[in-house]
């Protein structure tokens, strides 16, 4: 699922100050509002709280000029990069703009932009933190929400209907009123059956547990039962199984080898659709604890190397540059370095370059797995701060294609790496493409140039986007575009 976004345009002179307080470009508004909605993470980053960029997000639908094209990117981010969230601020927010208000395409958007029937009552959610009285939504979300509504059968009803929640889904009919359906009918009159996945197996376990008055080890047995049937069955879905490996293990140990066989299962791996990074999260999360195993421990690394199969390699020479300022401590130097290993192991001829104040060249061996080249990177962080400038006046030799990983706070010179970037191409006789992701979307470039891409947020698919702007450089836009409304 990809999260990604990309801009070019001719030089220009700085004409921003980012939030470390050094020079910047501003983006166009709709780079600007493609790659907030594509790197708002729910977790504080360095410069930002959750809050601030969930603040951010929706003052850009507020403003962004052109309404129909931030509807078509958060169709895109919903529906192509299985991002949340930023849709559910993008639906509540362009509820809000009068100026949208009897469009002709504002139907169709609130019933595309939902994918499961909570992206309805979490939008609502969103809308009643600002607007408490629900019962004035407009007609288009009604009718919008109200078709997809009747979409959903039972079982993705009683999947998601948390009746606990507010506003849930029996608030959400009541509201929209849309068509009736035996499944909504079932929901509302309460004979709604449960929906048979993993949650509900185990919630009946404990159920059952507290019924016949059990033991708590007794309990953990019954659970450990229901863990084993699942993984038995291939009834518990690949992400769910990897997020789920300490419960596994503590409830069920001896299923602790049917759930390491399922997650190196190649073709599982690939109709997953797992990013590495979350077998980096997963691995985190385990250490210390019962499925901290080598069993487990060499699965997640199989696993991990599994994923790099629909990589896309690159002719030509590529330069890593990964950005280990102190700013980009935790997440973002997670995938910074998660990123440069895939990179690194992927391509017949890659280098990888640390930079904050300084610079150097890290060796790496392509023999290591995905797990020992990451956390290389990440013990060789140096944590001062971005000098952008370094990184070409440091390279030694002609790169067909630069990759600069960061969150694009420079401030150590207070200037961009304009002038390092003009030498360096004069210096070696080459015209690299320079790819610059943007890890936490804080909205500024630091050089805009020919063949010089902003991109932001990390997935595997993203690499198939660096595929297109070899040939397309305006592959992204062009796809947003496309999206009919």
């Amino acid at each position: 699922m990809a999260r990604f976004a990309f801009w070019k345009r001719k030089a220009s002179e700085p004409d921003s100050v980012n939030l470390a307080g050094g020079q910047a470009h501003t983006m166009g508004p709709k780079l600007e509002f493609a790659t907030a909605l594509l790197t708002t993470f729910t977790t504080d980053t360095f410069y930002k709280s959750a809050g601030d960029q969930v603040t951010r997000v929706a003052e850009l639908v507020r403003t962004l000029e052109d309404p129909l094209f931030a509807a078509k990117a958060a169709v895109y981010t919903r529906k192509l990069n299985g991002l949340r969230s930023v849709s559910h601020i993008v639906a509540g927010e362009l509820a809000q703009r009068q100026d949208v208000k009897g469009q002709p395409w504002l139907r169709k958007f609130y019933r595309t932009v939902v994918q499961r029937p909570d992206d309805i009552t979490e939008t609502l959610a969103y809308l009643k933190g600002s607007n408490p009285d629900l019962r004035k939504l407009s007609n288009a979300m009604k009718r919008g929400f109200g078709e997809a509504l009747s979409g959903f059968d039972a079982y993705q009803l009683a999947k998601y209907l948390r009746s606990d929640r507010d506003p849930n889904l029996i608030d959400a009919v009541n509201l929209l009123h849309p068509k009736s359906t035996p499944a909504l009918a079932a929901l509302m009159t309460g004979t709604l059956k449960p929906a048979d996945t993993w949650e509900t197996k185990l919630t009946q376990a404990g159920q059952k547990a507290a019924q016949d008055h059990l033991s708590e080890m007794e309990k953990e047995a019954l659970k450990g039962q229901a863990w084993g049937e699942l993984l038995r069955e291939r009834k518990l879905g690949y992400t769910a199984c990897l997020r789920n490996l300490r419960n596994i293990a503590e409830q069920a140990p001896d299923s602790l080898p049917l759930a390491e066989a399922f997650l190196t299962d190649p073709k599982a791996v690939e109709k997953s659709m797992v990013l590495p990074f979350q077998f980096m999260t997963a691995a985190a999360a385990l250490k210390g604890t019962k499925a901290d195993t080598n069993g487990v421990r060499r699965a997640l690394d199989k696993a991990m190397e599994l994923s790099l199969k629909n990589v896309p390699t690159f002719d030509g020479k590529t330069l890593l540059a990964v950005d280990v300022s102190g700013s980009m401590r935790g997440r973002p130097l997670q995938i910074a370095a998660l990123f440069a290993a895939v990179l690194f192991k992927s391509q017949k001829d890659a280098d990888v370059m640390l930079f904050d104040t300084s610079a150097k060249y890290v060796r790496l061996h392509p023999s290591d797995s995905l797990t020992t080249l990451t956390e290389s990177i990440q013990t060789a962080a140096m944590g001062g701060g971005t000098d952008f400038r370094l990184i070409f006046s440091t390279a030694r030799q002609a790169y067909d294609r630069i990759v600069i990983l960061s969150d694009m706070q420079a401030w150590v010179g207070g200037h961009t790496p304009a002038a390092e970037f003009t030498a360096y191409k004069r210096r070696f006789g080459c015209m690299p493409r320079v790819y610059s992701f943007d890890l936490n979307g804080h909205g500024t470039l630091q050089f805009p140039e020919a063949k010089v891409y902003a991109l932001a947020g990390f997935s595997d698919a993203v690499l198939g986007t660096m595929k297109n702007l070899e040939q397309d450089p305006q592959a992204l836009i062009h796809a947003i575009d496309a999206i009919t409304l």
